[in-house]
């Protein structure tokens, strides 16, 4: 993998993978709201300074927000200095705790050979189907879903299916970052991997690792280099899994409620 990159820098770089309904714009934080729909679609994304003072950008991103009946959420790497300061402001309490991972996109191609189950079919769009968000947070997610993760120019979304029943038994979403939405001059090209999903009837199968590495291969195939992934804390066998494909904790962020 190419220079490691900073928490901030990789923290751009992910905000780039991920979409949302609306935005603002404080000063150099991205403000997002998705009718509540993930904790990335419906927090502040401090991309860039501020300039004003911070308690004024908290009380602006506060404003915003309650307009929307929502939650006031700053995503922030634990530890941060800004994480530090919202503490000293008095927001010490947060949610969503994840990690967020990374890996050569090469090196878990080399992991991943000889991965494919026999017999299993695979099918590949640039949008979510109907098959593929039916297995998605099973099933549950509210109309707004469709747009958030359709949002970029360059996405794969996976699915396979039981090849006796024909029903999705697995899903994955990768986004190619464009070079333009970083400040890396390293020469990299980013995927980002999120929504992989294996039914409760079809895990221990290897159909994971099969999303994997059809999204991966299309990412190569396109110049990506890196990956990056965010996994919670708690979900050991997801954790274990990304461990086992050479994927390691780049940092842990988590959401600085505020209000």
């Amino acid at each position: 993998m190419a220079e490691t990159p900073t928490a901030d820098a990789l923290i751009a770089t992910a905000a780039a993978g991920w979409g949302y309904a609306e935005s603002t714009q404080v000063d150099g934080w991205h403000l997002r709201a998705a009718d509540g729909f993930t904790h990335r679609a419906n927090s502040t994304w401090p991309l860039g300074p501020l300039d004003r003072p911070l308690p004024d950008a908290v009380s602006a991103v506060q404003a915003w927000y309650a307009e929307r009946g929502l939650p006031a959420l700053i995503q922030v790497a634990v530890g941060s200095e800004l994480d530090v300061a919202l503490i000293e402001l008095g927001y010490d309490r947060a949610d969503a705790l994840a990690l967020r991972q990374t890996a050569s996109v090469g090196d878990v191609l080399d992991t991943l050979l000889s991965v494919a189950p026999i017999g299993v079919k695979e099918t590949f769009a640039d949008e979510p189907s109907d098959d593929w968000l039916s297995l998605y947070r099973s099933g549950t997610v509210p109309p707004v879903a469709r747009q958030v993760l359709g949002s970029g120019d360059h996405l794969r979304f996976a699915t396979v299916y039981d090849s006796e029943t024909g029903a999705p038994v697995a899903i994955g979403r990768a986004a190619l970052i464009p070079a333009a939405s970083t400040d890396d001059q390293s020469g990299s090209r980013w995927v980002g991997l999120s929504a992989i999903e294996t039914a409760p009837s079809a895990r221990r199968k290897g159909l994971a690792k099969l999303v994997m590495d059809a999204l991966l291969e299309w990412a190569d195939e396109q110049g990506a280099t890196d990956a990056f992934l965010e996994v919670a804390l708690g979900n050991e066998p997801a954790v274990g899994l990304y461990a086992a494909l050479g994927f390691t904790t780049h940092h842990e962020y988590h959401c600085r409620v505020i209000g």
